[in-house]
């Protein structure tokens, strides 16, 4: 075993799950915040984010003793940081603004980095909007696909929608995103394409007050308000 090896296992890099809205710290389990609150060194997706998460989850540690760096085009504050943890022996977090880091979320590269240092990475429970939505949108999980974001542009758009409903039809759920201010944009332009009876499920304000999760055909979308999801932060699936 090398040198740098044995350096390398003496820290443990955590990816730690956000709440989804900021308020639900509920969605936090027990154990998690456990070793967030022996972490005093962060990698974040948003420093301003990652301290607001902190403080709210009773950190016995006060913020000014908090060392958080951002996942941002530089890799150098990051790798600097688990270059430190690595020679010292101290715990790393990875913070997103929301969610799982490194799930539809920076912080895979920090995960990739630290693998090829050798670094012990270790996923903690937590809330994913991806997960979630899919639990509750009764469509088969034994195969899915998560696509992310589709083409912004309509002559690219219309024939992935198409593809994703050929796809869904087949057996295989379909699961992507959209910027809450094109909500509208993108539930015009499926309705536009997809046949009558296909089943469509709008996850909205996931693990928040506000929550709405409804399945249904896209006949019946067809005669639903969807401007009541303009800015709200939804997950779209097909099955």
């Amino acid at each position: 075993m090398s040198g740098q090896t044995i350096i390398g296992l003496k820290t443990v890099l955590y990816m730690i799950p956000c709440p989804i809205e900021s308020t639900a710290m509920h969605t936090i389990p027990a154990g998690t915040l456990d070793i967030l609150h022996g972490i005093t060194h962060f990698i974040a997706e948003k420093s301003k984010t990652a301290r607001h998460f902190i403080k709210n989850s009773g950190h016995p540690v006060g913020l000014q003793q908090i060392h958080i760096v951002d996942i941002d085009d530089s890799a150098d504050p990051w790798q600097n940081l688990l270059t430190e943890a690595m020679h010292k022996g101290f715990p790393v977090g990875v913070l997103s603004e929301a969610g799982c880091p490194g799930v539809a979320d920076p912080g895979a590269n920090v995960v990739k980095w630290a693998h090829e240092k050798k670094i012990k990475v270790v996923p903690l429970t937590g809330p994913s909007s991806i997960l979630l939505a899919l639990m509750g949108s009764g469509f088969g999980g034994q195969q899915f696909t998560f696509l992310g974001y589709l083409p912004s542009k309509v002559p690219a758009l219309l024939p992935k929608i198409k593809q994703l409903e050929q796809s869904a039809s087949r057996g295989t759920t379909q699961i992507f995103m959209e910027a809450p201010y094109r909500n509208g944009f993108l539930l015009e332009n499926i309705l536009r394409v997809c046949q009558d009876n296909a089943l469509l499920c709008v996850a909205c304000d996931i693990s928040s007050d506000t929550e709405m999760i409804f399945t249904q055909k896209i006949s019946a979308w067809k005669k639903t308000d969807i401007s009541v999801y303009h800015k709200r932060p939804c997950i779209y699936l097909m099955g």
